[in-house]
């Protein structure tokens, strides 16, 4: 064993590098995700009259495709990370705009694009490049100076915020405030400038509210669902309940077959109906010990784009799952947020893949040998 430790193959030298407990969460969280996709999208395969494990092949796949794309990710240094984040910032946000040229439409909204037969949502993407560039500008300060950092980064926000509202899609424009926000906060944003941006944020979401049909229904039927059409968000709390501790067993589940949206919005629905709460809780606190051990070898780095990088990953991440698994509860309105690598969806998972894997990309901790 120690002269495997001492081998410089570039395999055994990654493998040591590599946070070898997150790489095991991961792990677990594409198996989980292996299990959900499959028992949640076969009753929806009936609905779309295709084959029973159409979604469930397609979503093995994805995630087949997700591990490899990891895997790549892995390899690079916090040089590396800043040149493909900027490539893939600059082709998601030319993916966004043309959208309104040569979107696929649906539900009255331009998000996805066809590339060689398949629909991609570039915004999922962009996610991962904004998060990468923000880094890049407020690390920058010895350079362009912390004010200018701070005020490229607010320009670089509403320039990517303003095509994603025009879709529409303020779900993901929230969810890119929020990581930005976290972003700029970890940097040491000035207190004085925290009332204002607080105030632009309410703006936004005042102007959504007010312009966009679907963000003031979705709004309204969480305040007052007494006299709004609730039926998928009570038809997964149901679920939910309905599992108790151990659930109705793998396959036994009933909200698969009733909800539209079972194996994408509320495939934690199904989840817990079939394997029960205790599996909610445990698969809940697989990803917050993610979250919480990034973090903490993070603050351990001294390098700040390291830090705020993948701050700005692991807040995604956490945001993913608290919004998604609180929809399914009925305490957040309904967003549309996936659950990583449990949610049917190409673009999700692949854009998924990269966030965890520049996560692990800076955790690794390179030796010299």
């Amino acid at each position: 064993m120690s002269l495997f430790r001492q081998s410089r193959h570039p395999l055994v030298r990654w493998w040591w590098e590599m946070d070898r407990v997150a790489v095991l969460l991961i792990v677990v969280i594409l198996i989980a995700g292996a299990v959900a996709g499959s028992t949640a999208s076969v009753a929806v395969a009936k609905k779309y009259a295709v084959g029973p494990y159409y979604f469930a092949l397609r979503h093995w796949i994805f995630l087949g495709m997700a591990a490899a794309v990891m895997a790549a990710m892995t390899v690079l240094r916090p040089t590396g990370i800043k040149r493909v984040g900027l490539l893939i910032f600059v082709l998601a946000y030319v993916g966004t705009l043309l959208t309104f040229v040569v979107g696929v439409e649906v539900k009255g909204a331009r998000r996805w694009i066809e590339i060689a037969g398949q629909s991609v949502q570039p915004t999922e993407f962009m996610k991962n490049g904004l998060i990468i560039v923000t880094a890049w500008l407020l690390s920058a300060h010895d350079r362009i100076g912390r004010f200018r950092g701070y005020v490229a980064s607010i320009v670089l926000m509403g320039a990517v915020a303003l095509p994603v509202l025009l879709q529409p899609n303020f779900g993901m424009v929230l969810a890119m405030g929020c990581v930005w926000f976290a972003q700029v906060f970890m940097a040491g944003l000035p207190l004085l400038w925290l009332a204002p941006l607080v105030a632009a944020g309410m703006l936004v979401v005042v102007g959504a509210y007010t312009m966009l049909p679907h963000v003031r229904d979705r709004l309204e039927r969480f305040v007052n669902p007494e006299g709004s059409d609730t039926y998928q968000v009570d038809q997964a709390y149901e679920a939910i309940t309905s599992g108790h501790l151990w659930g109705r067993g793998a396959g036994e589940g009933v909200v698969k077959h009733t909800l539209p949206d079972a194996h994408t919005d509320f495939v934690f629905a199904v989840i817990v109906e079939e394997f029960g709460i205790v599996v909610g809780i445990l698969l809940m606190l697989v990803f917050a010990t993610l979250v919480v051990r990034g973090f903490s070898r993070l603050l351990k780095q001294d390098d700040v784009f390291s830090l705020l990088a993948g701050g700005g990953f692991l807040t995604l991440i956490c945001l993913h799952v608290v919004v998604n698994v609180g929809v399914a509860l009925h305490v957040l309105p309904t967003t549309g947020m996936t659950l990583p690598f449990m949610s049917y969806g190409g673009s999700s998972i692949l854009a998924m893949a990269m966030t965890m894997g520049f996560v692990l990309a800076l955790l690794r901790k390179r030796r010299s040998f």
